[in-house]
């Protein structure tokens, strides 16, 4: 087999299960859903509304239902990589993280996050002339943990199992097409999983971030910054908000935000001849990117999770 149509079969192989975990939690989501709902009509015999309510107010706050699915999400993988992933797929480089780089790093989280509010503001105010809203969306993707299961997945377990999938399995099956392709890639697939407009840029963005992290450095800082990210900037600062006034709060996260993109641009800036000659050192082979871009699967899964995002998009 050609190196192209390796390309093609390795972007298909990846995106087709990535579309099988989808289901996956979907399928284990709506039959976790379906024992709560008896137990609700236990509970409230004979009253379809409170029943209905009940189970939708239980099922928006606990998480035990996404802890169950990364683990059937994480075996699915594993298998895909023949036992690899816990293996060789978790190597880690030379390179110690000092405490600037971890600064410098942590400066692009912010980045990302001050492009996830700002795109977040300008599509809402797009889609508002047309009497269209994105809140679902920006709720769905900005929202707080309500329970210690929501918790546990939300700061833990999720970030290490996407760390796992997306750094761990596709990275490392991308990695011998190039580094730059398999950052690239392994991201692009990483911000269409989110099934969310506003947070397929974002998630695409800190997909390069952690990939290029666990190629120099570790997988396991990865997932660092990742249950960072999730623990300590998202819900972490949301606890410490709700100690303030709304406006000082908003404008508290709007510094934040800033000083910590104003790092991340002055770095880019400073380095953007090393950046460049990275780039050059790690390309891909020529065709590679148009070879994955004509994996039938890779289309399939692009466009069932844009079809996921519209349905979050609603009717002001």
């Amino acid at each position: 087999m050609s190196a192209n149509q390796q390309v093609r079969k390795d972007v298909s192989l990846f995106s087709a299960l990535c579309l099988i975990y989808v289901f996956v939690v979907t399928m284990i989501s709506l039959i976790y859903q379906t024992i709560v709902t008896l137990f609700q009509a236990i509970r409230y015999f004979g009253n379809l509304e409170r029943i209905q309510k009940a189970t939708e107010s239980f099922m928006s706050r606990d998480g035990s239902y996404y802890l169950i699915a990364v683990c059937a999400g994480v075996f699915i993988f594993w298998l895909y990589r023949d036992g690899k992933l816990f293996k060789s797929d978790l190597r880690t480089q030379k390179r110690v993280m000092t405490p600037k780089t971890f600064g410098i790093v942590l400066s692009f989280l912010l980045l990302g996050q001050l492009g996830f509010v700002l795109f977040n503001q300008i599509f809402e105010a797009v889609l508002n002339i047309f009497g269209f809203s994105l809140f679902k969306a920006i709720e769905s993707a900005s929202a707080g943990s309500d329970s210690v299961t929501m918790f546990l997945y939300a700061g833990f377990f999720g970030p290490v199992s996407e760390e796992l999938i997306f750094r761990g399995a596709g990275l490392r099956t991308f990695e011998k097409y190039g580094k730059v392709f398999a950052i690239l890639m392994s991201s692009l697939i990483f911000g269409l999983f989110h099934g969310n407009i506003p947070q397929f840029f974002f998630a695409t963005f800190v997909g390069i971030i952690f990939s290029y992290v666990t190629l120099e450095y570790s997988i396991l800082w990865a997932m660092v910054f990742h249950v960072f990210n999730n623990l300590v900037i998202g819900d972490g600062l949301t606890y410490l908000y709700s100690f303030l006034p709304d406006d000082i709060g908003g404008l508290l996260h709007l510094f934040i935000l800033l000083v910590g993109a104003s790092v991340a641009v002055i770095f880019l800036i400073n380095n953007k001849a090393d950046i460049k000659m990275y780039v050059q050192e790690n390309r891909s082979f020529t065709g590679a990117y148009r070879q994955a871009f004509r994996s039938v699967w890779f289309w399939i899964f692009t466009i069932f999770m844009f079809l996921t995002s519209l349905s979050l998009i609603s009717h002001l």
